[in-house]
């Protein structure tokens, strides 16, 4: 054989090889882009435009929106203070009827999402309280439940000095009554798990808000047990677990305290030392009751701290009892947003918004009771917007 015929068969066999070898690729190449088409409809990445195709149907791929993002849905809750059906409260009642105290605050009430307010005293039929309490008889008639369901409240705190006048029994027909009326309750509960649990309330566009409430006042006798009824006590540590737990669950939290000196606008250190506690544990917002008069607002760390929202249905003799204030919240994004504060006047047992100019007043003491807050008063609407 010539070199020339060598030449040219090497030169055919490379030639061979070449097209084997390219149509090789191609055809690997095409089997990538194929297994590649058909793999991304079924899983889109996150690059993706988050849809798919399965048997026929095109389906929208949703991220789950974390707590706390921008994605979580707006909340309006309304906060009001404290509430009793006892003492000469039920004398007025006997005379104007169970639904007195709430005809000027129910179109208020209803402005909100949801509505809650402290319960003090258990609405029961017992006819003589237990020895151990104060010589205050808290106690309501059972017809007062209804009337409150009825001017918009979603749920009541229980733990305070005063649910357990009647002892267990008493607090378990109350239980039973407010909830047969469709009121949720918290702060107090048939033993020390139930009494701590966080009561997790849902508005009409799913948006949630769990609420906790720590009595700091009560005797000992009327703490939850492990097995025994009663109300939920400020134990530092237990409040650190159970408000970091509801702090997980539900992007915002609310706690109620139960604290502070009777007739006293003096914040006390102990008030503060909770307060601090709250707020590290993971509370977006913090309302204090029991004083029976409007005690100065805090932030503490961007947390606003209520010391004490007054009386909502109360008689009392004091000018200063006979004060109020109503707290809107308004959670957006994952957080507390604004709050909005509104001046009552309690008259007889029965709360009002106070004229625009008393309120004014109202809401300047307020204001100084308050240093480092910045209330945003207006004039207008007789009411004060505190941004944290």
């Amino acid at each position: 054989m010539t070199r020339t015929l060598q030449n040219r068969l090497k030169r055919q066999k490379a030639r061979r090889q070449t097209i084997f070898l390219v149509l090789g690729c191609s055809l690997i190449i095409g089997l990538v882009f194929l297994v590649f088409a058909l793999t991304s409809e079924r899983y889109p990445d996150d690059g993706g435009n988050g849809y798919a195709q399965v048997e026929g149907e095109l389906i929208e791929y949703e991220p789950e929106a974390e707590a706390g993002s921008a994605e979580t849905p707006p909340l309006t809750l309304g906060v009001g203070g404290d509430v009793t059906f006892g003492l000469a409260v039920a004398d007025i009642i006997a005379l104007q009827g169970d639904g007195y105290p709430w005809s000027d605050v129910s179109t208020l009430f209803g402005d909100y999402d949801l509505a809650v307010v402290n319960l003090e005293g258990p609405l029961c039929q017992g006819s003589m309280p237990v020895s151990d309490v104060s010589a205050l008889d808290m106690r309501g008639e059972t017809s007062c439940a209804a009337p409150m369901a009825a001017a918009g409240i979603d749920a009541v705190c229980l733990a305070n000095d005063h649910i357990m006048d009647y002892g267990s029994t008493g607090l378990e027909e109350t239980l039973n009554l407010l909830r047969g009326e469709g009121l949720e309750t918290f702060g107090a509960g048939s033993s020390r798990r139930a009494a701590e649990r966080s009561l997790m309330l849902e508005a009409d566009n799913g948006a949630s808000v769990s609420l906790l409430a720590f009595c700091d006042v009560a005797p000992t006798s009327h703490s939850a047990d492990d097995d025994s009824p009663g109300i939920s006590t400020s134990s530092l540590d237990r409040m650190g677990d159970v408000i970091g737990l509801a702090a997980e669950e539900t992007p915002y939290v609310v706690v109620f305290l139960h604290w502070g000196e009777l007739g006293s606008q003096e914040i006390t250190a102990r008030q503060r030392e909770l307060a601090q506690a709250c707020v590290h544990a993971g509370a977006d917002l913090v309302v204090g009751c029991h004083p029976h008069v409007v005690q100065g607002i805090e932030v503490i760390e961007g947390v606003p701290v209520v010391y004490s929202l007054g009386n909502l249905v109360y008689s009392s003799e004091s000018e200063e009892g006979k004060n109020g204030i109503f707290v809107g919240c308004r959670f957006s994004a994952g957080e507390l947003a604004t709050l909005e504060i509104i001046p009552l006047r309690v008259a007889e047992a029965k709360p009002y918004p106070l004229p625009r100019e008393e309120a004014e007043n109202l809401l300047r003491e307020l204001d100084e009771a308050s240093p480092a807050v910045v209330l945003e008063i207006s004039p207008v609407t007789g009411t004060a917007t505190l941004k944290p």
